[in-house]
């Protein structure tokens, strides 16, 4: 018998065709700083050889701030489309985006489910402890709301929390699990 609990992946972030999002984002982005930097380049070519020595040259450095601030924002998407996961073990819950963020359910103060979205409700489950608050979406980036399979194993999970609002969610994650409608 294994000393650790079992890994559970949860099916949350791109996953199909995750290569080819990526490849996509990054020529969307590659396109858009080149555009950014073409306007930078015309701007400060009219700027300095309509008016040399104006003071209002420095606004032809406006746009390529911008494209450096474009390049951090698409890397950051990037690394969240990329790292997109979740997982339970036993009753710790990962959820990873950007940053890795784990918390023990046993531990948790309040566990809060609602729903996001206006058009296609979302499901989002908010698990507090002293340390951490840890979102975490119930809906692949595809739209697809967790297996149901999934559902029971975080309603389990969810079972060795004792805080205001763990019965609840476990109970409304079991009902869906067993009939998706039930969100509705």
């Amino acid at each position: 018998m294994h000393p650790y609990p079992a890994r559970i992946a949860l099916s949350i972030g791109h996953q199909t065709r995750r290569t080819s999002r990526f490849v996509t984002l990054l020529l969307l982005d590659a396109l858009v700083i080149f555009a950014v930097g073409c306007g930078t380049g015309i701007l400060i070519f009219v700027t300095l050889t309509t008016e040399p020595g104006n003071p209002y040259t420095l606004l032809g450095i406006v746009p390529l701030l911008l494209a450096v601030v474009q390049v951090v924002f698409m890397a950051l998407f990037a690394v969240a489309v990329i790292r997109a996961a979740a997982w339970l073990e036993g009753s710790r819950l990962t959820v990873v985006n950007v940053a890795t963020r784990t918390v023990d359910l046993r531990a948790a103060r309040s566990v809060s489910l609602r729903a996001t979205g206006s058009v296609k409700r979302t499901p989002l489950l908010t698990v507090t402890t002293d340390a951490r608050t840890v979102k975490l979406i119930l809906r692949s980036a595809e739209g697809v709301l967790l297996p149901p399979g999934e559902l029971v194993a975080l309603a389990a999970a969810l079972d060795t929390a004792r805080c205001p609002g763990a019965a609840e969610t476990a109970g409304w994650l079991r009902a869906v699990a067993a009939d998706p409608r039930t969100m509705l």
